[in-house]
């Protein structure tokens, strides 16, 4: 069998029809990945301990590591494009068809699942009284936001000042409740 990037060697027998070459630089599309892979890892050990007596084979160990890393990762890149392609597949089947969700109620998995995934949370139910107390909560939180923004409205007319001032407006000493001026001659001071 012929490699992919390069001609067939003549008189070359190669290891099995299955299995990539050594000289290759892409992986071989109809290789059993598991013994091609395996046979990577080893030349790739080889080449990160390249103990070879002379300093040619020692560097033929390293380029057979560089080829076995990048053929290891190609076959990475065709697995992760594999699973893309077929999890758009799978979506569109069950978008068209629904027959992903057909499958799970039949058999009874969707129950299992959610009996799995509810099982290890602990519910809580608030009595009567706890729920009374949140609405009264809410509901006054709510006045008091109403009654804040009346008496900002009240403010304004009682000092007439509207919108003459910039943003961050006049802030008195008298209008703080601790009585600390930020702004004017009596900044930072106690009034």
């Amino acid at each position: 069998m012929g490699r992919l990037n390069k001609p067939a060697i003549p008189n070359y027998t190669y290891r099995s029809p299955g299995q990539t070459n050594a000289r290759d630089i892409l992986p071989n599309l109809g290789e059993d990945v598991g013994a091609s892979q395996s046979a990577d890892n080893a030349r790739i050990r080889r080449g990160l301990n390249a103990d070879a007596a002379s300093p040619s084979n020692r560097i033929r160990q390293q380029e057979a590591a560089a080829r076995g890393i990048t053929r290891t990762a190609g076959r990475r890149g065709l697995q992760g494009a594999a699973l893309l392609v077929g999890d758009a597949i799978g979506q569109k089947l069950e978008k068209e068809t629904g027959v992903g969700k057909k499958f799970v109620n039949e058999s009874g998995l969707g129950d299992v699942a959610e009996k799995a995934a509810t099982a290890g949370r602990d519910k809580v139910e608030l009595s009567k009284d706890a729920k009374e107390r949140i609405a009264e909560d809410k509901a006054f939180r709510e006045n008091e936001k109403a009654l804040q923004e009346v008496d900002a409205e009240i403010e304004s007319e009682k000092y007439g000042k509207g919108d003459k001032y910039a943003k961050g407006g006049s802030v008195s000493a008298s209008r703080r409740g601790d009585g600390i001026a930020q702004r004017g001659k009596t900044r930072g001071k106690m009034c």
